[in-house]
C-alpha cells in the first residue's frame, strides 16, 4: 500500500473510529468516470485531474448547479462517513433519470484517510456558510467529532435554520446528511475496497466497459443506494 502520512494523534482517531463503527467513507460518481480512475490508479482531486489534462465527467458542471453546493477548493476530493450525502445525491439522480448514458456507482473508501495528515472535517456541506463561518472547517479530532453532536443549529442560504438532530440515527452515521470529509489530492485505488452498483444491469454493463482492468472489487449493493440512513 501507498505510504499515507498519518496525523500525529491517530490511534485516538481510531478509537473514535472504531466507537462509532464506522466502517467506510463513500463517494458517488457516474459510471463513466470509473474508467480513469481504474487507469490512473487513484481517484483524483479536480486539480489533480486538470493539472494532467485528464479528461473525466463532472456532473456539477453537467447538471448546473449553484456554486455553493461545490467546495472551493478544487485539491480536494468530497466523501461522506458511512452513506451518501442523500441530499445531493438524490438531486443528481433526479437530474439525470431521462439521461441514458448515466448510471451511477459509489465507492466504499477505508476509513484510514480520516487520519491522514491534510484530510479536513465540514459538519454540513463544505461549501456552505454554515461549513465555513458558523463552524468553520478543519482536520482535528475536535471537529471530527463535531459531525457527531446531538443537534446542530445551520443557517440556510435562504435565511432559515436546519437543526439536523441524532433521533433513531445509527452511531455510524453523522448528524447532518450533508457532513463531508475533505480529502486532498488523490485517494490510491487499493484504498477503495468496494465499487458498488444499483444492480445487476449496472455492474454488468461497467464491468464489459472496464474489461481491462480488474473488477474484482464491482458488486451490487441495493442498501447504499438507499436514500435512508438506517
Amino acid at each position: 500500500m501507498n505510504n499515507l502520512i498519518l496525523k500525529e494523534n491517530s490511534d485516538e482517531f481510531k478509537q473514535f473510529i472504531n466507537e462509532r463503527c464506522i466502517e467506510e467513507l463513500i463517494h458517488f460518481t457516474p459510471t463513466k468516470n470509473l474508467y480513469s480512475i481504474l487507469e490512473q490508479g487513484k481517484l483524483l482531486s479536480r486539480a489533480k485531474l486538470e493539472h494532467m489534462d485528464i479528461e473525466q465527467f463532472d456532473i456539477l458542471d453537467y447538471v448546473k448547479f449553484p456554486d455553493e453546493i461545490r467546495y472551493d477548493d478544487k485539491n480536494y476530493i468530497n466523501l461522506s462517513i458511512s452513506s451518501t450525502n442523500h441530499f445531493l445525491f438524490s438531486k443528481f439522480q433526479e437530474r439525470t433519470k431521462d439521461d441514458i448514458t448515466i448510471t451511477w456507482c459509489i465507492l466504499k473508501i477505508n476509513p484510514i484517510f480520516l487520519y491522514v495528515q491534510e484530510t479536513l472535517f465540514s459538519v454540513t456541506n463544505a461549501a456552505s456558510n454554515a461549513a465555513k463561518r458558523q463552524y468553520g472547517i478543519s482536520g482535528d479530532l475536535d471537529k471530527l467529532k463535531m459531525l457527531f453532536l446531538p443537534e446542530l443549529t445551520i443557517n440556510t442560504y435562504s435565511g432559515g435554520v436546519r437543526k439536523p438532530n441524532r433521533q433513531n440515527l445509527s452511531k455510524k452515521y453523522p448528524t447532518d446528511v450533508q457532513a463531508e470529509v475533505l480529502v486532498k489530492n488523490e485517494i490510491p485505488i487499493e484504498y477503495i475496497d468496494k465499487i458498488c452498483f444499483a444492480n445487476d444491469d449496472d455492474l454488468a454493463q461497467a464491468k464489459a466497459a472496464m474489461f481491462n482492468f480488474d473488477t474484482s472489487k464491482f458488486v451490487v449493493d441495493t442498501n447504499i443506494f438507499s436514500l435512508n440512513r438506517n
